[in-house]
């Protein structure tokens, strides 16, 4: 069982069916934002990549160890020593979809997420806009075992024949509500690239 949840895990993390990922220059241009910017951007790093910026939380850092050319991972300062800390994952994929037709897509991830999720896990989706209104679809899951427990958050804003995944992982249910916190500034701060 517990190699079948990891397998899950990884499987996860690739979204083969639907989409494809297209790689991203590992640039990053941080800058410190204070309260006196616009409302929906708290205090933060705001983090510029090749498909756009966004606002991380102060406390949390962009993980090297976790972190990938095309993938950014984001912990708590403090839980770097962690072996499996509470974390968000944002990258960028290309899809099959328009962005006039993003139900179709909606309907590509319901599918992939229904097939590679065991059978007894319940899958809750929603649709709304972020604050810089892009479309947004949010799907809630969690895993349990004997040893482990997840509960993931993906959250896709949809862009033409693009997405970005921000995927919050939380393994420690007593900072799940800072981590929530931190995935959805990231999600209503995110801004595509021109």
């Amino acid at each position: 069982m517990k190699k079948r949840i990891w397998l899950l895990f990884l499987s996860l993390f690739c979204l083969t069916a639907c989409t494809t990922f297209e790689t991203t220059e590992k640039t990053t241009e941080e800058n410190t934002i204070s309260d006196t910017e616009t409302a929906s951007q708290q205090e933060g790093t705001v983090y510029n990549k090749s498909f756009g910026t966004y606002t991380v939380a102060n406390g949390w850092i962009e993980s090297e160890t976790f972190s990938t050319e095309d993938k950014f991972f984001y912990i708590a300062e403090t839980d770097q020593q962690q072996t499996r800390p509470n974390n968000i994952s944002i990258n960028m994929g290309s899809n099959f979809y328009s962005l006039d037709d993003h139900v179709s897509f909606r309907k590509a991830i319901l599918n992939q997420l229904a097939a590679q999720l065991p059978q007894d896990v319940v899958l809750n989706g929603s649709g709304s806009y972020t604050d810089n209104d892009y479309v947004l679809y949010t799907f809630t899951f969690t895993i349990t075992d004997k040893e482990n427990s997840l509960i993931a958050t993906q959250y896709y804003i949809v862009g033409d024949y693009k997405y970005i995944m921000v995927y919050e992982s939380v393994y420690d249910e007593s900072n799940k509500e800072e981590t929530d916190m931190v995935a959805k500034t990231i999600v209503d701060t995110f801004l595509w690239a021109e």
